[in-house]
C-alpha cells in the first residue's frame, strides 16, 4: 500500500490497531473457554476410554457365547447380532463449526473426512456451517444431513437430535479435530460398530467378567448409551481442539498485525523525511534562482 499524507498514516495505524485488539480478545475469549474445558475433556477421555474397554470385552464375552452356540448348531455361522435395530449403513459424521478464525484444525479435519467419504457408499452427516459450506463446495450434488449444535457448550434437546439420528446406523465413522497441546491439534476419526459378529471362534478375554443381570442385558444398555458417550465426549473434545487452533490463530495474526503497524509507522516516517526534504529544497529554491551564472 502506497501513502501519500499523513493522514492516511494516522488512519491505517488506528485501523490496524483496532484490529489487534479485536484480535486480542477473541484470543483470550478462546483461552477462557479453553480453560473452563479441558479439565472436564481431559478426565473424562480417560473415563470414556475405560468404559469402552469394558464394552469390547463385553462384546468379546458376548462373541464367544456366540461361538459355542455356533458350534453345538443351534445358530449360524455369518452375519451380526445386536439389540437394536439398525439399517445396515454406514454413516460418516463431520463435527466442523459454525463460525471461522479456528485456525487449519477445521479444514484438516474436513480433508480427512472428503478422503474417506468420497467413492464410498457412505451416508453423510454434517455439523456446523463451516463444514456444510465446505462439503457443498466439495461435493454439490452428494445428499447429506445437517445439523446445527453450537461451538461452545452443549445443547441437550439438539445433540438428542443428533443422536436419534445417528443411532439408526449400522456403524458410525466420527471425523473431529482432537486436542494434543495448545500448539497442535490434529484430525482424528473414531469407529462404532452395532452387533456383534457370529462366528464359530472363542478367543479368550483379556478380562474375565461375571454379567449381572446378564450379558445381553448389558449390552442392550451399551448400544443405546455407550455410543452417545463417545458422541459427546467427541463434541467436547472438538471444541477444545478448536479454542486452542483459535488461541495459535489469533497470536499469529496478532503478530502479523503488529508486524503490520511497524512497516506502516516507518512509512510514515519516511513520508515525513520526503515532506522535510522537500520543503528544505523549496526554501533554497530562491537562493539558487538569485546566484548570478
Amino acid at each position: 500500500m502506497t501513502i501519500f499524507d499523513e493522514k492516511q498514516v494516522q488512519s491505517e495505524i488506528t485501523q490496524l490497531s483496532a484490529l489487534k485488539s479485536l484480535v486480542e480478545v477473541y484470543g483470550e475469549i478462546a483461552s477462557i473457554r479453553m480453560r473452563k474445558i479441558r479439565g472436564y475433556v481431559l478426565q473424562n477421555r480417560d473415563f470414556i476410554g475405560a468404559i469402552n474397554d469394558i464394552f469390547k470385552d463385553s462384546l468379546a464375552s458376548y462373541a464367544n457365547k456366540i461361538a459355542k452356540l455356533v458350534n453345538k448348531g443351534q445358530i449360524r455361522k455369518g452375519g451380526r447380532v445386536t439389540f437394536l435395530s439398525h439399517n445396515g449403513r454406514t454413516v460418516a459424521v463431520l463435527i466442523s463449526a459454525n463460525t471461522g478464525f479456528y485456525g487449519e484444525v477445521i479444514q484438516n479435519t474436513f480433508q480427512m473426512f472428503l478422503k474417506e467419504v468420497r467413492d464410498k457408499d457412505f451416508e453423510v452427516t454434517i455439523i456446523g456451517k463451516l463444514g456444510l459450506s465446505l462439503y457443498l463446495a466439495a461435493e454439490p450434488t452428494r445428499p447429506y444431513t445437517y445439523f446445527d449444535l453450537p461451538d461452545y457448550g452443549v445443547d441437550d434437546t439438539k445433540l438428542g437430535e443428533v443422536i436419534r439420528h445417528l443411532v439408526q446406523y449400522e456403524e458410525l465413522r466420527v471425523f473431529y479435530g482432537k486436542y494434543v497441546s495448545v500448539v497442535t491439534q490434529k484430525p482424528t476419526m473414531f469407529n462404532i460398530s452395532a452387533g456383534t459378529p457370529v462366528s464359530d471362534k472363542v478367543v479368550k478375554p483379556e478380562h474375565e467378567y461375571i454379567f449381572e443381570p446378564s450379558v445381553e442385558k448389558i449390552l442392550m444398555f451399551f448400544e443405546t448409551q455407550i455410543f452417545a458417550s463417545l458422541f459427546e465426549q467427541s463434541l467436547r473434545e472438538s471444541q477444545l481442539a478448536k479454542f486452542a487452533s483459535r488461541i495459535m490463530a489469533m497470536d499469529k495474526a496478532g503478530e502479523n498485525i503488529r508486524g503490520k503497524i511497524k512497516e506502516v509507522r516507518l512509512d510514515g516516517l519516511r513520508l515525513e523525511h520526503r515532506i522535510a526534504n522537500k520543503k528544505q529544497l523549496n526554501s533554497l529554491a530562491p537562493i539558487f534562482i538569485k546566484q548570478p551564472w
